[in-house]
């Protein structure tokens, strides 16, 4: 029969004390790097975080949705289509000027795109663009018609076409033209509020 005396007891407790300090103190550690990898980051404008007040977007992202937009991809990559890209008003006309809006791009450099009976088509084919609720579609009501939206167009070289997916409530490049790429900040990539939104935009 083994016993344990007073004295080892002793080393024992003190040994899982060492063991959660030593776990603190690389939770501590690890949490400090992320803090400040987040920090500069966000100094150097590669993420940011903004809320959704409309539903131009929805279901990928509803209105009181808060998201983060990251820029990271886009130094490995171009943006293409597919892509739910977070984008300034600077220079575009029509649009709120200092602002910053959300769409997806649909139509990339030097394409020719056209929107029929509310179907994608790029150079003459037919494309699918799907989010978390399948396929989008972009149907033009009797209203937005009214306006002679732009559903047949050569995207320009260094601009892109960009729809909300929710189109029949999107006021996007069929009505104030292409997107030019310097305008665009990042990728929204992450819905963290409210709870039952949280993950990956989609």
């Amino acid at each position: 029969m083994s016993m344990i005396t007073p004295h080892s007891s002793q080393k024992i407790q003190q040994a899982g004390l060492d063991r959660k300090a030593k776990v603190l103190i690389v939770f501590a550690a690890v949490c400090g790097v992320f803090g400040a990898t987040l920090v500069t980051l966000r100094i150097f404008g590669l993420i940011y975080p903004f809320y959704i007040p409309t539903g131009s977007m929805s279901p990928a992202v509803s209105p009181g949705d808060h998201v983060i937009m990251e820029g990271l991809t886009f130094l490995e990559r171009k943006p293409h289509r597919g892509d739910v890209v977070a984008f300034k008003s600077d220079g575009i006309v029509s649009l709120q000027s200092a602002t910053i809006y959300d769409k997806r791009i649909v139509g990339e450099p030097g394409e020719h795109l056209r929107i029929s009976e509310g179907k994608l088509y790029i150079n003459d084919v037919r494309v699918v663009i799907t989010n978390g609720a399948g396929e989008i579609s972009y149907p033009l009501t009797e209203q937005l018609k009214s306006f002679d939206p732009k559903t047949d167009v050569t995207v320009p070289e260094g601009q892109y076409f960009v729809i909300g997916d929710n189109s029949t409530n999107s006021f996007d490049s069929r009505f104030w033209g292409c997107l030019p790429a310097k305008n665009i900040m990042g990728r929204i990539w992450f819905c963290y509020w409210p709870p039952q939104r949280i993950g990956k935009v989609r």
